[in-house]
C-alpha cells in the first residue's frame, strides 16, 4: 500500500499531460472502465481476479491495437510505456481512469502525423525496384524496430513493398487477357507515376483515419485488456454496441461477409451463404478490400489503413444499392467486383441435399448428403425455419429415393443456436446427452435429447473441417460420442468450446449505453471432453487446404485451455433401433480403404500439392522486394493455378451423378427466382478453396471421398450381398485409373 500511494503523484502528473492531449476521463467513461473491470473479475470462467492479470501485456496489447503492422511505435517507446504503467495499471482501472489509453494514443498520432509527412515526401524520388530485399509477410508477429534509426529502415522497404503492390496488382476487371499476359504487366514511367500518387493518397489519409473520438480509444483499451481473459470477452461503446445489434436485427443486409482488420487491411474472413458477395462467386476469403466505390460511378476511396469500423460504414449501405470493392486477391492479381447490397436469400442459409448415384457391380448405391450451412432458427415473431425440422423433412424425401447412407455436410458451418444443436442430434439418437455446459460458479448442466424419435437409424458421416465450430462441433461430438457416426474430414474441427454472454452496464449506472460481452460458460461432449482448442477429431482424415490455415481457436490470442469433466454418457445406446453399429474394426477397415484411395487416386495428389501451395504461402516469412522476382512468383502461381483448373475439370468428367433433393420452401422460392437463381445459388454454396477465381471446375475431393467411404460401409452392413461387398468405391477406383 505505502508503494501506491508513493506513486499517486505519477498517477496525477500522466493525468495532466493526457488531458494536454485533448482527452479526459468522463465520468460515465469512469463508470464503464470499473464495471467492465468487475465483471470480468467476477464473471468470467476462468476466475481470473485483477491482480493474477499480466498488465505488461494490457499495455503491449494496447500498443498492437493501435500499431498492428508495427510500423510506428520503436521497442524503445512501448518498453518505456511498460516501465511507466505496468506497475500500477490496476490502480488506473479500478479507478477508471483512463489516463495511460490518452497519452499513448497521443503519442501514436503524433508519429503517424510525422511519418506521413515523411512518406509523402519519399515517394517525389525514385524508388529502385531492381534491388533485392524481403519485407516481413506478417508484421504483427514481428518485433516493433528497435529504435528511431531501424524504423526507417522499415519504410523504406514498405514503400517499395507499397509500389510494387500498385504496380503488379493491375485490375482484372473485363480483362481478355490470357493467364500468361496477366504475370507481368508492362511498368511505364506513367504507370510508376500514377502509383505513386494513388499511395500518396493513401498515406495522407491516414492521418484523417486517426480522428478517433475519446470513446474510441477507450474501447481500443478496454478491449487489450478483456482480450487478456480470452479472445471472445470484448467491451461494447454505445456505438459499437448499437451496430451489433443492428447487425443482430438484420445481419442479412449488406454484402455478406465478415471482415477483420489485418496489418491494416480489410480482409474478408468468412462469405455468409446466400449473400450478395457468396452469389457473386468473385471473393474468397483471405482476399483484401483496399478500396470501395458507391454506386456505379463514385469515386474508388482507398481504405488501406482505414479503421474496420470505417471501413464497414464505407461497404455498408442501404438495400438496393450498389457498391464497387477493389479486391487483391489471395492467389494473386486484382479485380474490382460490383454487388448490389441485399438481403441474404433464407433459402441461401437453410438447409439443402442431394442424392449421389453410386455404381457398382450390384446395381447403384444411393447416399444422401445434406449441406447445413449455420444453424439457424427461427425469429422472435415465430416466422423462419428451424434446421432440425428442414433436415427431417430432407431425410423423409432422401429416404423413399433409396437412400442407404447419409453424410452430414458441416465443413463451412461455423456454429449458431446450441437449442438446435441438440435438436438435430436429437434426430439420429433415441435419447440422451448431447453436451454439457459448465459455469463459472463450477455447476453443469446437462442438455438432452429427450425425443425418442429417430429420423435416420442408417450409416451416417459427418464431414468436417477446420472452420466446423461452436454448435457444429456439438452435433460431431455427441454423435461420435454416441457412436452413432463416423467423423470424416480434416484433423480437428475449431475447437471453440466456450459460451458468451453480454451485459448491459446500465445495471451499474442506468445512464450508460454500453456493455461488456464475457465468456461465462465452456462447454463439453457427453464423453466429458471440452472441445476448446483440440476440436472434434475425425475417425477418417481426409484434409482440406483449410488444415493449414491459421483459422482454429488455437490460433488466437490468448485462447482458454482444455479441460474435462464428468461424463454424462459412459455408454452408447446401439440397441435394435439402430441399423449401421460402429465398431473400431469397422471404422479401421473404412480407413484402410480410404488411405489406399488417397494413395493411388490421382486428384488426391492434386489435393495435396493444392495443400501444399496454400501451406507455402502460410509458413513464408517474407516478400520479395524485387520486381523481377515478385513477377516471376506471380507467373508460377498463375500457371500453378491453370494446372490444378485442368485437372479438376478432368476428375469432374467422372464425377458421382447427383440429384437435388429440396426442401418446400426452396422449390416455392424457385418458382419466383427461376432456375437460374438456383444454379447459382447452388453453385455458390459449396465449399471453395483459396486458388479458385470465378469459374472453377465443380468437382468437390473432399465430398466425392466421403461418398466412397459412405459406400464402403453400406456394403458391409449385415445382409448386404457379396457382389456389394465388392465396394462401389473401388469399382469407381478403376474408371478414374
Amino acid at each position: 500500500m505505502r508503494l501506491r500511494l508513493f506513486l499517486l503523484p505519477i498517477l496525477l502528473a500522466a493525468l495532466a499531460s493526457a488531458q494536454t492531449a485533448g482527452f479526459t476521463t468522463t465520468q460515465s467513461m469512469q463508470n464503464e472502465t470499473r464495471a467492465t473491470a468487475a465483471l470480468l473479475e467476477k464473471l468470467h470462467i476462468s476466475k481470473k481476479d485483477m491482480g493474477s492479470v499480466d498488465m505488461n501485456s494490457v499495455v503491449k496489447t494496447y500498443c498492437e491495437n493501435l500499431d498492428g503492422a508495427k510500423m510506428y511505435f520503436t521497442a524503445e517507446e512501448v518498453d518505456e510505456f511498460v516501465n511507466r504503467y505496468g506497475k500500477t495499471l490496476d490502480l488506473y482501472l479500478q479507478r477508471g481512469n483512463l489516463t495511460p489509453a490518452f497519452e499513448i494514443f497521443a503519442l501514436f498520432k503524433k508519429k503517424v502525423n510525422e511519418r506521413t509527412v515523411s512518406n509523402i515526401a519519399a515517394l517525389d524520388q525514385p524508388i529502385d525496384l531492381t534491388q533485392p530485399g524481403t519485407f516481413p509477410v506478417d508484421r504483427k508477429k514481428a518485433e516493433w524496430p528497435a529504435n528511431q534509426e531501424a524504423a526507417d529502415s522499415l519504410w523504406t522497404r514498405r514503400l517499395r513493398l507499397d509500389m510494387l503492390s500498385e504496380l503488379l496488382g493491375e485490375d482484372r476487371t473485363g480483362s481478355n487477357k490470357t493467364p500468361k499476359d496477366l504475370a507481368l504487366p508492362e511498368i511505364t514511367p506513367e504507370k510508376t507515376k500514377e502509383a505513386a500518387a494513388r499511395l500518396k493518397k493513401r498515406y495522407d489519409k491516414s492521418r484523417t483515419y486517426l480522428n478517433f473520438d475519446q470513446h474510441e480509444v477507450e474501447e481500443l483499451f478496454l478491449n487489450s485488456y478483456s482480450s487478456q481473459y480470452d479472445p471472445h470477452s470484448t467491451f461494447f461503446s454505445q456505438q459499437s454496441l448499437e451496430e451489433f445489434e443492428i447487425a443482430m436485427r438484420n445481419s442479412l443486409v449488406g454484402i455478406g461477409a465478415t471482415l477483420s482488420d489485418e496489418d491494416g487491411f480489410c480482409v474478408i474472413k468468412d462469405i455468409l451463404p446466400g449473400g450478395p458477395l457468396d452469389l457473386s462467386r468473385q471473393a474468397k476469403p483471405g482476399d483484401k478490400i483496399i478500396a470501395v466505390g458507391q454506386d456505379t460511378k463514385g469515386e474508388m476511396e482507398d481504405i488501406v489503413g482505414m479503421r474496420l469500423s470505417k471501413a464497414i460504414s464505407r461497404i455498408r449501405g442501404k438495400q438496393g444499392s450498389s457498391v464497387r470493392l477493389l479486391v487483391d486477391m489471395a492467389g494473386g492479381g486484382r479485380k474490382t467486383i460490383v454487388l448490389k447490397r441485399d438481403q441474404i436469400k433464407l433459402v441461401g442459409q437453410m438447409a439443402s441435399a442431394k442424392l449421389v448415384e453410386v455404381t457398382n457391380g450390384n446395381g447403384t448405391v444411393m447416399i444422401g448428403v445434406i449441406d447445413l450451412p449455420s444453424f439457424y432458427g427461427k425469429n422472435p415473431d415465430g416466422s423462419g425455419s428451424s434446421p432440425s425440422a428442414d433436415i427431417e423433412q430432407l431425410i423423409n424425401k432422401l429416404k423413399p429415393l433409396g437412400m442407404k447412407a447419409l453424410i452430414m455436410d458441416l465443413r463451412k458451418n461455423g456454429g449458431g443456436l446450441l437449442n438446435e444443436a441438440v435438436d438435430i442430434s436429437g434426430l439420429f439418437i433415441p435419447k440422451g446427452s448431447v453436451l454439457q455446459v459448465r459455469g463459472s460458479d463450477g455447476r453443469s448442466e446437462d442438455y438432452r435429447d429427450e425425443d425418442e424419435k429417430v429420423a435416420w437409424n442408417g450409416p451416417l458421416i459427418v464431414l468436417t473441417t477446420k472452420l466446423s465450430a461452436s454448435a457444429s462441433e456439438i452435433f460431431a461430438g455427441a454423435m461420435r460420442d454416441h457412436r452413432r457416426a463416423i467423423v470424416v474430414g480434416d484433423t480437428n474441427t475449431h475447437g471453440k468450446g466456450s459460451v458468451q454472454s453480454i451485459l448491459d452496464l446500465s445495471r451499474f449506472d442506468k445512464n450508460l449505453k454500453s456493455a461488456v460481452k464475457v465468456t461465462i460458460q465452456k462447454w463439453y461432449a457427453p464423453s466429458g471432453s471440452s472441445i476448446q482448442l483440440k476440436g472434434v477429431p475425425a475417425d477418417i482424415v481426409v484434409p482440406s487446404v483449410y488444415s493449414v490455415l491459421p483459422v482454429a481457436e488455437a490460433d488466437l490470442d490468448r485462447p482458454l485451455p482444455w479441460d474435462s469433466v464428468t461424463p454424462t454418457l459412459t455408454k452408447a445406446d446401439e440397441g435394435e433401433w439402430l441399423k449401421a453399429k460402429l465398431s473400431t474394426d469397422l471404422i479401421a477397415q473404412l480407413s484402410s480403404s480410404s488411405a489406399r484411395r488417397q494413395s493411388e487416386l490421382p486428384e488426391f495428389l492434386t489435393l495435396s500439392r493444392t495443400i501444399d501451395w496454400t501451406k507455402s504461402r502460410q509458413v513464408r516469412k517474407d516478400v520479395s522486394l524485387s520486381l523481377e522476382q515478385r513477377s516471376t512468383e506471380r507467373k508460377d502461381d498463375i500457371e500453378f493455378r491453370e494446372q490444378i483448373r485442368r485437372e479438376l475439370s478432368d476428375y469432374a468428367k467422372k464425377a458421382f451423378k447427383v440429384r437435388d433433393v429440396k426442401l418446400d420452401a426452396a422449390v416455392e422460392q424457385d418458382k419466383k427466382d427461376g432456375a437460374s437463381a438456383a444454379a447459382k445459388s447452388k453453385k455458390a454454396s459449396r465449399m471453395r478453396d483459396p486458388l479458385e477465381d470465378d469459374d472453377w471446375p465443380d468437382y468437390d475431393i473432399q465430398l466425392q471421398e466421403a461418398v466412397r467411404i459412405a459406400t464402403d460401409w453400406t456394403a458391409l452392413l449385415p445382409g448386404a450381398s457379396v457382389a456389394a461387398a465388392t465396394s462401389a468405391a473401388q469399382s469407381q477406383d478403376l474408371k478414374k485409373k
